[in-house]
């Protein structure tokens, strides 16, 4: 028995008992439950409650996650329908195109030929075999740690490819040419796509539901195909015997569909830390500002002071990630570099390990605008996040002038200047040293300042290449391996 609460007669309103259980969907009520004087269960539904029944749950069941919103991430809803209307665009878009496609292979041309034809289908499709393979052996590594840049270069590549298929009846003896490049750039898309919408995937799902998140994107998308499909049908009549009417369609698809993806990728907020996420954060933490973090030390308690990072979240980074890869650095960042790739020498690896700390070493060469990261064998998982930051310090000393309120100014302009000083074709390995001191209380301070930040410092997308340094001394070496002395090994592990 259903009925809303709340009736009742008297002056006030009624005193209702509390409800033997509550029925929940998600966060939201849906009833409650009280004793029935028959020895039943009364089912109460209150005034707004959801409702299990209805158009718009059906729809909510097919096209969202279960347990939607809360078991999606909070910029799910606003990534999805800048996502929807670039599919949309997208699917308008190449309708037209597969039309320039059947005419550039001779469909209603008496002179074309089916061997001609079905030659220049062979070829296309084997360059994008190639082309497949060949991408993913390139970047496949770097798909998950670059997904926001991936996925834009992916829909850039998706319009040129779109573009070049729309000219190939212009230009027939082209004409080959132009759709082989264009399944080239498509396989490409396919490749980047597929890959950085797993790895979105794995920011959406908040229970852990990769599976069922990259479902109901699918079931999105087609819909949202279907939906394009149809107005295809309605379109392409209208633009028969048209070309510079349908160049005009085609430039305001293309432009809304780049617009879309820009507005799908600012409404991410991706609390993974990536390089440029990292650059970001850790170069708010070194120059302050209200919104962008900052570093203290209060007065001693008991012992001595404790370093705070103020770290900006990923509410203020992810806005000002750029979206073009390597846009805004000032290195060539190599982290887990091989040794041969570090030093030409054993004095320079003496001097290495005497400028590093006992987990890792760093070599910056700012004449060539490189700088490397060899990290040990066996040293803490959290080793790649705080290497890369010292060698992202280094990076931000290269850059503008300190402002005068910047926190540890004091400490960094000297190194700053130091910098600017370095004969060209040098390692200035004084600076390498006391940025090594000075980071070992900024470090740990700066990863308990990503953590109360928001970011996840347990897992990371710094993409460090697979070598490994195995040299003697304290702390290095697997659990259980016996040391590898080197010639005059048990060197000094630090300045201090």
């Amino acid at each position: 028995m259903e009925r809303p609460e709340g009736l009742g007669g008297g002056l006030g309103p009624p005193q209702d008992p509390p409800p033997l259980c509550r029925e929940l969907w998600g966060s939201r009520e849906a009833a409650r439950y009280r004793e029935d004087p028959r020895g039943g269960l009364q089912r109460l539904v209150p005034p707004g409650a959801c409702s299990h029944s209805g158009l718009r749950r059906a729809a909510a069941q097919v096209l969202l996650p279960q347990g939607y919103p809360e078991s999606v991430s909070p910029d799910y809803l606003q990534y999805q329908c800048w996502d929807a209307l670039q599919a949309l665009c997208s699917t308008l878009t190449g309708a037209l195109a597969t039309r320039a496609v059947l005419q550039a292979v001779g469909v209603g041309d008496s002179a074309a030929t089916v061997t001609g034809a079905t030659l220049t289908w062979v070829l296309r499709d084997g360059v994008g075999m190639v082309t497949r393979i060949t991408f993913a052996w390139l970047q496949g590594s770097r798909l998950d740690c670059e997904a926001k840049q991936w996925r834009l270069a992916a829909d850039v590549l998706n319009d040129a490819a779109l573009v070049l298929e729309l000219l190939a009846p212009a230009w027939p003896r082209a004409g080959p040419a132009l759709l082989t490049l264009a399944a080239a750039a498509k396989c490409i898309v396919g490749v980047a796509g597929g890959a950085t919408r797993a790895a979105l995937a794995v920011h959406q799902a908040r229970r852990g539901q990769h599976g069922d998140v990259a479902a109901k994107d699918s079931s999105q998308e087609t819909l949202v195909n279907g939906a394009g499909l149809l107005l295809a049908l309605l379109l392409l009549p209208l633009l028969e015997g048209r070309p510079w009417v349908t160049w005009g369609v085609v430039t305001l698809l293309l432009g809304t569909h780049l617009g879309a993806n820009l507005g799908a990728l600012g409404a991410l907020r991706l609390p993974t830390l990536n390089r440029p996420r990292l650059r970001l954060a850790l170069g708010g933490a070194l120059r302050g500002g209200a919104r962008q973090g900052g570093v203290r030390q209060p007065r001693p308690t008991g012992g001595g002071g404790v370093v705070v990072v103020v770290v900006p979240g990923p509410d203020d980074v992810n806005p000002r990630e750029p979206l073009l890869p390597g846009f805004s650095t000032r290195l060539t960042l190599h982290l887990g570099a091989p040794l041969h790739r570090l030093v030409n020498s054993e004095a320079e690896f003496k001097k290495a390990l005497e400028c590093g700390t006992e987990d890792y070493i760093i070599v910056l060469r700012p004449s060539q605008g490189w700088v490397g990261v060899g990290l040990r064998r066996g040293a803490p998982p959290d080793t790649p996040l705080r290497a890369c930051a010292q060698a992202l310090l280094l990076e931000e000393l290269l850059g503008p002038d300190l402002p005068p309120g910047a926190p540890m100014g004091a400490a960094l302009r000297p190194l700053q200047q130091r910098l600017r000083r370095c004969p060209p074709g040098t390692v200035p390995w004084g600076v390498v040293a006391e940025s090594s001191r000075l980071w070992r209380t900024l470090g740990p301070a700066f990863l308990r300042g990503l953590a109360a930040a928001g970011w996840e410092t347990q897992r990371h997308l710094l993409a460090p290449d697979e070598w490994q340094l195995d040299w003697a001394g304290p702390g290095g070496g697997a659990p259980g391996d016996e040391p590898h002395p080197f010639s005059n090994n048990q060197l000094r592990l630090s300045p201090d």
